[in-house]
């Protein structure tokens, strides 16, 4: 073998290392952005969950901002924002928390003529087949929630939103 047939046998291997390393660590980024959003994922879906597990009647209470209509007494709800174990918060973020929960109204009250597209809204949430502009805090039948999930994770800023509608069964002429 010549000295330049050995140079290019070092620099094809050493392309093909740096290919390889490179494609290693791409896919250890990807497995912890992955997990990340794993994460994600499943608190939202827990806080979905501990939410169906309220009377439906109290969830605009339990989880709105405003502490004074808590059911159990100012400050013993939940409220709009949680934890996503595993996840870090963004450094910038008040409270700390990853999680919020976003309901249309503001605080206590819950008016139909919002504007939150985010959420469908304006729309009839007590079920009259008018979008009007009175408080329904306390007569809704629909109640369309988004929960959503910011992070400072490994590769920045990541954020998860998930959307639903929770209703109420109820038994016609009951």
């Amino acid at each position: 073998m010549t000295l330049v047939e050995v140079m290019v046998a070092l620099v094809i291997l050493t392309v093909s290392t740096y290919m390889l390393s490179s494609t290693i660590m791409a896919a250890v980024a990807h497995s912890e952005i992955k997990r990340e959003r794993a994460l994600a994922v499943e608190a939202a879906m827990n806080t979905l969950e501990a939410m169906r597990a309220h009377p439906f009647r109290d969830l605009h209470a339990l989880y709105n901002d405003d502490p004074a209509d808590d059911p159990g007494g100012a400050g013993t709800a939940p409220g709009s924002g949680f934890v996503a174990v595993g996840l870090d918060a963004m450094s910038d973020d008040a409270d700390g928390l990853v999680g919020r929960i976003l309901l249309p109204g503001m605080g206590t009250t819950m008016f139909e003529h919002t504007d939150l597209p985010e959420l469908g809204m304006p729309r009839d949430l007590d079920g009259d087949l008018q979008i009007d502009r009175d408080n329904h805090s306390m007569d809704y039948m629909i109640l369309p929630v988004k929960v959503f999930i910011e992070w400072e994770g490994g590769s920045g800023r990541r954020v998860f939103e998930m959307s639903t509608m929770f209703s109420e069964m109820r038994k016609i002429g009951a």
